[in-house]
């Protein structure tokens, strides 16, 4: 009992010597993430490209802002990577309200591009920037390599009859298992 008292004295006089600080809360206040897209719809080699862009942010009003557009070729090669990333094809801003905005592109021949758009929004103090990029092709054959229409390949799946089949024969053979390991009766001698 002794000891209990000494120990509760103990933590008395701490608290006398420093006293427990106050909770408070920190001045914090988080700035909302917000989500920029963009989408390149694209025709044939040597007509205009179309490009949707447009913001969005978890908050009930979106976000207000400057977007900017550029289009530049892709290149597989290092040094016309960086050629390409300091000239590109096509530049613009747009000031972005609250709907998608499209704007008329330019005419691109037939490859590989890449289209970023970067947010700034107007009200800094609320809203992060963001950017979004999407890689596109011109001139691809409708069904052939690099363009299949938003479908899945056609990897030369079975038919129904060789569905059917193997079916069949795994019945066959879960009955053979168990036709096999039935016990019989043994043997009179």
């Amino acid at each position: 009992m002794l000891r209990k008292l000494a120990a509760l004295a103990t933590m008395v006089a701490a608290s006398v010597v420093a006293p427990v600080g106050s909770a408070h809360a920190d001045d914090y206040s988080p700035k909302i993430p917000t989500q920029t897209r963009i989408q390149v719809v694209v025709g044939d080699p040597g007509q205009p490209i179309t490009i949707k862009v447009g913001s969005s942010a978890n908050y009930p009003t979106p976000p207000e802002g400057d977007i900017a557009v550029r289009i530049s070729g892709q290149s597989s090669s290092a040094r016309a990577a960086r050629s390409a990333a300091a000239a590109p094809i096509f530049s613009t801003t747009v000031h972005f309200v609250d709907k998608t905005i499209s704007i008329e592109g330019p005419r691109l021949p037939k490859g590989t591009y890449l289209g970023t758009a970067h947010l700034t929004p107007d009200d800094g103090d609320l809203f992060l920037p963001s950017s979004d990029t999407t890689e596109f092709r011109v001139g691809a054959v409708p069904g052939g390599e690099g363009d299949n229409n938003g479908n899945l390949p056609n990897t030369g799946g079975p038919d129904v009859m060789w569905l059917l089949l193997g079916g069949g024969l795994l019945v066959a053979g879960a009955g053979g298992v168990g036709f096999g390991r039935r016990r019989s009766a043994p043997a009179a001698a």
